[in-house]
């Protein structure tokens, strides 16, 4: 069967097996949960799941660089049927951040979340579940599916936090996000009766003008992907966190668990600007002139309303979701500017996945220590300890945009290639300048953020830090610096090829697919 394996002869079902192996997880952890089995025992099942989601994903990418795009057909049955799971580099790397911050972050979630239960573990495999699902799907409306598994996901983890306003923040996103969805899931359906085909390397293939096997009933099917596209993105823009549909995450990231918050803002943003990249460079070829401005107007209003809402943010994780909405603006900009910002966005989710966890357990600590983070209720609650203070403040520089952060990276590559791409667009130099002021927002918003937390003096007695999560304060500080540094020389030539794949590597992407694709007799 075409597609059972790769064309070095490596298997290729592990990008498939990896999201359903971890939805089953996910229900089975349930079923203990109603035979009393036990939480050592839930906890050590859960941790297997995400162990080896994360063996999958690195052995996936490994495959991926070694023998190119791997390619799997669901059940044997060929598209548009079947569903496909097509992975190249791009979607591979990414796989690997998610799985990686994952498995990370699990073991405190028993440290900062300690009444978090089978249910609790069983949406934490399903988040999971839908990033992985979405990142290795080649299937349009496969990858809305997946979206949905981890937006419920979301409201689950969000809601379990306990609180009033937990419970608020989860049916607000649970609200948006429907809508989202609704439009993503319309425009999956029009551009199945348009094209005849649900396949994103089909699609790419019609985009091309080539004759296939599956028609749809648009008589100009290329100009009904073009402009569908646009539902496609506006469903994406909830989970991007844009303005003007931002609103629901500020209040439910600073409501949720620290672990729950560290793991969303990480890489739930990221997965979605996934999805925007993979459906305009695999299946329009770029950018359209409608995207590019949108995203450009929309990536510029989201700094300048993140950066406003994290200066007049009265409590730390208000703050700090203040600047995860900044900085998906940040990442919109980016990829407006076309294949040459790509690189420039993968640095940037890797900058997040990082340094907005930083920020989120120290945020947990303060408010799980002092029943609240309101900084006119928690002044001087980090001077007990210099790991929580480093982290703070090198979490601080890094959003600003400080070197050596490696936010400092993605940053300046914002400006750079904004800087290369003047022209007579006003839209570019406006961009350029929103970008250098949230900077400046960011700065200011932290230095309310560390005057209070470590320059005030003291009101409590001091509070004793577990030692593990010293531990993962010392970790993520140390990797916000040290990648800065070497990213040069490490990192960035890892991150400029997976973000070549995804453009240089199309042809290579279309080609995997179009065996099953043409009619006998079809050119291709």
């Amino acid at each position: 069967m075409l597609g059972s394996v790769n064309l070095m002869g490596y298997p290729s079902i592990l990008p498939a097996l990896t999201p359903y192996l971890l939805v089953f997880g996910a229900f089975t952890l349930v079923f203990f949960k109603l035979l009393n089995a036990g939480k050592v025992f839930s906890r050590i099942y859960a941790f297997a799941y995400v162990l080896t989601s994360l063996v999958f994903s690195v052995s996936t990418y490994l495959m991926v660089r070694d023998s190119g795009i791997l390619y799997y057909e669901l059940g044997g049955f060929p598209p548009p049927i079947g569903i496909t799971y097509v992975v190249d580099e791009f979607s591979a790397f990414l796989g690997v951040i998610v799985t990686g911050l994952a498995l990370l972050l699990y073991p405190l979630i028993f440290v900062l979340q300690p009444r978090s239960d089978e249910y609790y573990l069983a949406l934490y495999l399903g988040l999971l579940a839908g990033f992985t699902g979405v990142l290795y799907t080649g299937d349009l409306f496969n990858m809305f599916v997946m979206m949905e598994v981890m937006l419920v996901s979301t409201y689950g983890l969000v809601a379990l936090a306990g609180s009033k306003q937990s419970y608020k923040s989860a049916f607000d996103y649970a609200m948006i996000a429907g809508v989202g969805g609704l439009l993503f899931f319309a425009g999956a359906v029009l551009i199945y009766f348009a094209t005849g085909t649900l396949s994103l390397g089909h699609m790419g293939l019609i985009e091309q003008g080539f004759n296939t096997c599956f028609k749809g009933l648009s008589e100009k099917p290329v100009e009904a992907l073009q402009i569908l596209s646009l539902l496609l993105f506006w469903g994406l823009v909830v989970d991007e966190a844009l303005v003007p549909l931002h609103f629901w995450l500020p209040p439910a990231y600073s409501s949720a668990g620290p672990v729950t918050a560290s793991l969303l803002a990480g890489a739930s943003e990221g997965v979605a600007y996934y999805a925007l990249a993979r459906i305009v460079y695999t299946v329009l070829n770029g950018l359209n002139p409608i995207l590019e401005y949108s995203l450009r107007i929309l990536g510029t209003a989201s700094i300048l309303v993140g950066g406003v809402g994290a200066l007049y943010s009265r409590s730390l994780s208000q703050t700090i979701s203040y600047t995860v909405v900044m900085d998906s603006g940040y990442m919109a900009i980016a990829l407006s500017l076309g294949p040459a910002g790509l690189n420039v966005a993968l640095a940037y989710i890797l900058a997040h996945s990082i340094v907005k966890p930083l920020l989120f357990l120290i945020a947990g600590w303060v408010k799980g220590a002092y029943g609240t983070d309101l900084f006119d209720k928690v002044e001087g609650s980090l001077r007990s300890s210099k790991v929580l203070q480093a982290g703070l403040v090198t979490g601080a520089a890094a959003v600003t945009g400080l070197p050596p952060t490696i936010f400092f990276i993605a940053k300046l590559g914002v400006y750079v290639n904004l800087f290369n791409a003047l022209n007579g667009d006003l839209t570019i130099p406006l961009a350029l300048f929103t970008s250098l002021v949230g900077s400046l927002l960011a700065l200011t918003a932290f230095l309310k953020a560390v005057s209070a937390l470590v320059l005030s003096p003291p009101g409590e007695g001091w509070k004793p830090v577990p030692t593990i999560l010293k531990a993962y304060l010392v970790l993520f500080t140390v990797l916000t610096i040290l990648l800065g540094i070497v990213y040069a020389f490490t990192i960035g030539p890892v991150v400029s090829s997976a973000s070549n794949s995804i453009v240089a590597g199309r042809s290579d992407y279309l080609s995997t697919v179009s065996g099953i694709l043409f009619c006998r007799g079809g050119s291709a």
